[in-house]
């Protein structure tokens, strides 16, 4: 294992929006507009053809730490596309001209929704912004997962205010990665966000920390979930910021360095969107073993700021990499150059995105139940949008999915039924 010491330092919803806590905004590094997505940064930057992911390799990005963050919190609130394909087939026995039986496999219809709109838009404060806890296995300049730990825990609020100073480096143990890709999955699952609680009794070490102290306290027990065994409240500040991290980038030397920031979704179980639309499309055609598949994938997903090396020509050029791999110089010899020798990685930051969530309201007071927030206030929600927390009343905002589908399910079975008629089986894009 490696040890090195580390030196550290942010649909319309069912009730009338209410404004966060009062403030400055969390991302206060920018002078430029947080709701800027692709063209509001001032550094050259392209999106990808096929992920549509933004990527940079301006010069200044890997010189200049300040500049760096500028450019992540620029993209952070720019909302990832969300994408939900599904395909219909059954299969047609015949013969062939030698008598042979044959079967075909016919498409009956293929077609993409995008229900990116789902997504509950950036408010004036744009999306929360999180890094990763110390204990979360992940590439922290490496190629592989690492964790930042303290070897003197602290015992003293004094130690406390002074961990970051004495934080270590290692590589993470074979059950430290299962534990950490478990608990991923897990949140998803759950329609989580990185900074929830998976179990509401056992303090979580790993997943993220919201950056910013106005987002702690906007996104505390906001997390929606039919899974109730989780928790989202007492969300603790990171031990190493987004400027620490772009501090850590910049001064590297490597001439294959890159930072990945993510921008993720939650809220809904997308194991459980693909079971439902699936189940409800199944009488939209017929014929011997039918089968529908449905797949979602999410696309933007990703902010990359590489160093400026001609080096990344040869490994980013996908025809050039497949011939690389066919003749095995890829796979011997550049791999184990990036991974072990001159490439470094880090992939600690990102923004999410939620489908539904709840939203405190700044009418309520601490203390009131449900009850008496419903008696008090005129033209309250209904009371299953409602929940009580430590600050008060909070309110759903978004759709759950089962609302959101009963209300478009007419949408994809038009979809199915249409391609049937026709007999075309060609794919077609939808907008919700």
């Amino acid at each position: 294992m490696d040890s090195s010491p580390l030196q550290a330092a942010g649909p319309p919803p069912s009730y009338p929006p209410q404004p966060a806590a009062s403030g400055p905004p969390p991302n206060p590094v920018t002078s430029y507009d947080p709701l800027s997505t692709t063209n509001g940064s001032p550094y050259n930057s392209w999106i990808t053809s096929t992920r549509k992911d933004v990527k940079s390799n301006d010069k200044i990005l890997n010189q200049d730490p300040q500049a760096l963050q500028q450019f992540l919190l620029t993209h952070a609130s720019g909302r990832p596309t969300v994408l939900i394909v599904c395909k219909g087939t059954h299969e047609v026995e015949g013969t062939d001209s030698d008598g042979a039986k044959t079967t075909t496999i016919v498409t009956d219809f293929h077609f993409t929704v995008d229900v990116s709109s789902a997504l509950l838009a950036p408010d004036a404060y744009g999306a929360p912004v999180w890094v990763v806890a110390d204990e979360e296995p992940a590439k922290r300049g490496r190629y592989w997962r690492q964790i930042d730990y303290d070897p003197n825990p602290p015992q003293t609020p004094a130690n406390l205010e002074a961990r970051s100073l004495s934080l270590r480096r290692r590589s993470a143990t074979p059950l430290e990665k299962k534990q950490g890709l478990e608990d991923v999955q897990r949140r998803r699952a759950m329609g989580l966000p990185p900074w929830a609680c998976i179990t509401a009794q056992t303090p979580d070490l790993t997943g993220a920390r919201l950056l910013s102290p106005n987002d702690r306290r906007r996104f505390e027990n906001a997390a929606f979930s039919t899974i109730e065994d989780f928790s989202d409240s007492d969300l603790e500040p990171p031990s190493i910021t987004l400027a620490d991290w772009t501090e850590e980038y910049c001064a590297n030397w490597s001439p294959l360095k890159e930072f990945r920031f993510l921008r993720t979704v939650y809220g809904w179980d997308f194991r459980d969107v693909q079971r439902k639309i699936a189940s409800s499309l199944a009488p939209c055609h017929s014929g011997d073993a039918k089968k529908e598949e449905v797949t979602v994938i999410v696309k933007g997903t990703k902010v990359i700021v590489q160093s400026g090396s001609p080096l990344w020509w040869l490994y980013g050029l996908g025809w050039l990499r497949w011939f690389l791999y066919l003749t095995l110089i890829y796979p011997l010899i550049l791999w184990p150059i990036k991974r072990y020798i001159l490439g470094r990685c880090w992939k600690v930051a990102g923004s999410s995105f939620a489908f539904v969530r709840y939203e405190h309201l700044r009418d309520s007071r601490p203390g009131e139940t449900v009850a008496q927030f419903v008696a008090r206030v005129p033209y309250a929600p209904p009371v299953q949008n409602l929940k009580a927390t430590s600050r008060g009343i909070s309110a759903i905002v978004g759709q759950h999915f089962t609302d959101w589908y009963f209300a478009n399910a007419q949408t994809f079975c038009s979809a199915a039924s249409g391609k049937n008629k026709t007999g075309t089986g060609q794919r077609t894009t939808i907008v919700i």
